[in-house]
């Protein structure tokens, strides 16, 4: 609901434009093999199936203390993950992990959904 109010806040202050604007937006996202000091590592689109844990980190604007984002894994099709994200500001930077067993090789899909709706998707492969 809060969402919501901003959403007519902004629309009522700067038009149409204003409301296309309302968060919450995804500015960063990647994968990689660790987080350090809130900073992505080894960020690649490939990885050994020897990686054992992948992160997806990512920054996001135009949100508000309380909001949720969820994390979904997904691998070769089939969901194997789905993670809920609070969000404790904007710009907030968040980050979700996923164990990767050793014969989880081929695709994998990692999607950042509010409010059932996809912001962002991203793809590996693990080799």
């Amino acid at each position: 609901m809060a969402l919501l109010v901003t959403a007519r806040g902004a629309a009522a202050q700067g038009g149409a434009a204003a409301a296309q604007d309302a968060g919450p937006a995804i500015t960063e996202a990647a994968v990689g093999t660790a987080v350090v000091d809130r900073t992505l590592q080894g960020a690649a689109e490939s990885f050994p199936a020897s990686v054992g844990t992948v992160f997806c980190y990512l920054k996001v604007e135009k949100s508000h203390a309380g909001a949720t984002l969820e994390v979904v894994w997904t691998h070769s099709g089939v969901e194997v993950g789905r993670k809920t994200l609070n969000i404790g500001g904007s710009p907030w930077r968040t980050w979700s992990s996923k164990i990767i067993p050793p014969d989880a090789t081929g695709d994998w899909k990692v999607d950042i959904v509010a409010d059932g709706k996809t912001l962002k998707t991203l793809q590996f492969k693990v080799q």
